[in-house]
């Protein structure tokens, strides 16, 4: 089993997604840690072929298992994102970094910046949380 799962990360690395996602989604009984993988490669091959609904049900799958995994979260918010469904990108990210610290979203959370400042986004307690979270995470608000 677990070789299957090395076997399909090494897939996913090559970017033979189809090839990967079949045999990840056929991956059965695996231990918690090793379901964990499955399900985050599994979701970054959906992401990547641009199944994007899939994508974000299966890292929903990952978030509930496990809520700290920024990668799931960020597959979740890249996907929206893809879709056009922005309001749901920005508040996954909220949500997220709501119970977490930014690892991976600390580019994010500059890019949201830069948002704001060219006015791209306008609700106030968007922006507020948005800005809130940055400081929380140290990250300056005037760049």
């Amino acid at each position: 089993m677990i070789s299957e799962l090395q076997k399909g990360k090494d897939l996913m690395d090559n970017e033979q997604y189809e090839l990967a996602i079949s045999i990840l989604d056929n991956l059965k009984n695996l231990p918690s840690k090793y379901e964990n993988l499955r399900l985050l490669f599994l979701s970054n091959c959906l992401y990547n072929i641009e199944d994007y609904y899939l994508a974000i049900e299966i890292a929903n799958k990952l978030l509930q298992i496990d809520n700290k995994n920024e990668h799931a979260s960020q597959i979740k918010y890249l996907s929206y994102y893809e879709l056009k469904k922005y309001d749901e990108a920005l508040n996954e990210v909220i949500s997220f970094l709501s119970n977490n610290e930014a690892d991976l979203y600390r580019v994010t959370l500059e890019e949201l910046l830069i948002d704001i400042k060219k006015g791209f986004i306008n609700k106030k307690d968007t922006i507020h949380r948005i800005r809130e979270l940055a400081l929380r995470n140290n990250i300056n608000l005037n760049d």
